[in-house]
């Protein structure tokens, strides 16, 4: 014969067993929620190498500021307003805190990736350009995520150091870091060829096994010869690819090749 409790007879016991039952039901688990990364932080398509040989690809940028701004003003040219807002804008590298040393370590593929985040940090993903569309400059918006593809190592570690075969000789490369950007950043005055022999000294290693001591080694390197390594260089860079964008008149729908780069971006 069952017991029955009589809440209007005993309505403290009632009470008593009610909060029991429910302290005894299973409680659902806590909702976990995910917390995204950080829009400031970014993958390096290459990856700080380290002295152990560790490649480090996290990075972390910031919004630049009214300080920022100013600094960026007092440079003499566009190459070195983009110096000014790497240095500026990145943050860290992995744990390490940027430095200057630091960046010109990096490969210029992943500078470029930096400067692209600190511009998204900044003025978000989307970009308005003045695009001439038949003698009239209209604003486009330029979606930065779809248009611009970033281009990653698919070694970090083994793909920064290459062959070439040239047509006599055969040499040993590196894709260029900040270092050679900045070489080449000052000395915006000289000649093209001038520019290339920069680059040159900066990334051919070896030729034919023997390493590359002097300036002059490259300068006495035939011009096919040179010309294919600096191709070679241009295949590999990793990071932003600044390609032409294709972008449609908003009122006629007519279309346009657009050349994207940093100076279009940053408007200098």
């Amino acid at each position: 014969m069952s017991k029955t409790i009589s809440a209007a007879a005993n309505p403290a016991l009632a009470n008593d067993l009610i909060k029991k039952a429910m302290d005894e039901t299973p409680k659902p688990e806590k909702e976990v929620k995910l917390v995204p990364p950080s829009d400031n932080v970014v993958t390096l398509p290459g990856g700080y190498l380290t002295d152990t040989g560790e490649v480090i690809t996290e990075a972390e940028v910031r919004e630049l500021n009214g300080a920022d701004e100013e600094a960026i003003a007092k440079a003499s040219n566009v190459g070195r307003a983009l110096l000014t807002i790497l240095q500026r804008g990145t943050v860290r590298i992995g744990d390490i805190k940027a430095d200057e040393r630091l960046l010109d370590s990096l490969l210029s593929g992943d500078r470029d990736t930096l400067l692209l985040a600190i511009f998204k940090a900044t003025f978000g993903r989307t970009a308005e350009i003045q695009v001439n569309f038949g003698g009239e400059f209209k604003p486009v918006e330029v979606d930065l995520d779809a248009d611009i593809k970033v281009k990653s190592l698919t070694d970090p570690l083994n793909d920064r150091v290459f062959e070439v075969q040239g047509k006599k000789d055969t040499f040993v490369v590196q894709l260029p870091t900040g270092k050679a950007q900045k070489e080449i950043i000052a000395s915006s005055d000289k000649s093209a060829a001038e520019l290339t022999t920069i680059m040159l000294e900066n990334t051919v290693l070896q030729i034919n096994g023997a390493p590359v001591l002097s300036k002059q080694q490259v300068r006495n390197l035939g011009l096919v010869d040179r010309r294919k390594i600096v191709d070679e260089i241009n295949k590999r860079i990793p990071g932003p690819q600044f390609d032409n964008i294709t972008v449609t008149d908003p009122e006629t729908g007519s279309e346009v090749l657009v050349p994207i780069n940093f100076g279009t971006l940053f408007r200098f």
